[in-house]
């Protein structure tokens, strides 16, 4: 049996046979970079009528990715992997759901603050990510204990100084400090179990990769909720998180891909 810290393939070669194979993956795939870059082209042309246009686009590319997790839960129903893709997909849901609500497309459940809510539903999104890690149950591909904890540790250390630095700086929305700290904490927690995972299995390492990039985004938007942004702010935070979306929902199938293929599917 292959051992679990190496995969039959150059990660690369399995990202592109994953989309390759199955051609709903690789429409939303280009869909989602499409509309990503649209909306960045549309926000910096405020001289034109689709100005105004820019997050909803930004909120559709969202809404290919959940598409994307939900088609690859329903396509693998059949293997035991689909337990970690039914988590994968739920917090993209969850996401897509608190991108909306920030954004004011969606008015329910009401929250006080729209940030609070956004908050709220992104806490619980990254909480399916985590289970979706803890499904990995093989003992090939999930580390010990001690392992996680100390990964988890190093991150929510990280998460403290990050959210220190920007949020104790600041006098505005002092209100936001705390439920920010609890957050910034939560989401400090996925990179944590998905890089404790990812060192002891490498097809797992996108799936880290795009939750580091996730945390890296809610830094940025921290920053913009607490401090006047900086030159290009909003495209930079939008980068790191549309692109960490997508490494976990497309991460994932390159990791199922890489479990059949080492004969480690006993989830």
């Amino acid at each position: 049996m292959v051992s679990s810290r190496l995969s039959p393939k150059p990660l690369a070669i399995e990202q592109c046979a994953v989309i390759k194979k199955d051609p709903i993956l690789r429409w939303l795939w280009f869909g989602w970079l499409g509309l990503l870059l649209t909306s960045f082209f549309a926000g910096w042309t405020s001289d034109l009528w689709w100005h105004q246009a820019r997050l909803d686009l930004r909120m559709v590319s969202c809404l290919f990715l959940a598409l994307a997790a939900w088609h690859a839960w329903f396509y693998n129903l059949s293997v035991g992997f689909s337990k970690v893709l039914f988590w994968i997909a739920v917090g993209m849901t969850l996401g897509f759901y608190g991108d909306s609500h920030v954004g004011n497309r969606f008015w329910w459940p009401p929250f006080p603050h729209t940030i609070l809510g956004g908050v709220t539903l992104f806490g619980l999104g990254h909480l399916a990510y985590i289970a979706a890690c803890l499904r990995l149950s093989s003992k090939q591909v999930l580390p010990t204990a001690r392992k996680i904890w100390s990964q988890v540790l190093l991150w929510q250390m990280a998460g403290l100084t990050g959210w220190a630095a920007i949020a104790l700086s600041s006098q505005t929305h002092q209100e936001l400090r705390w439920p920010t700290l609890l957050y910034t904490l939560l989401v400090a927690a996925t990179p944590g179990v998905g890089n404790a995972v990812g060192r002891h299995w490498a097809p797992w390492r996108w799936v880290a990769r795009g939750a580091v990039l996730f945390f890296v985004s809610d830094l940025l938007l921290a920053w913009q909720l607490f401090h006047q942004p900086f030159f290009m702010v909003d495209e930079l935070t939008w980068v790191c998180y549309g692109v960490g979306q997508m490494l976990i929902v497309y991460g994932a199938q390159w990791a199922q891909q890489s479990a059949l293929a080492d004969s480690v599917e006993r989830f």
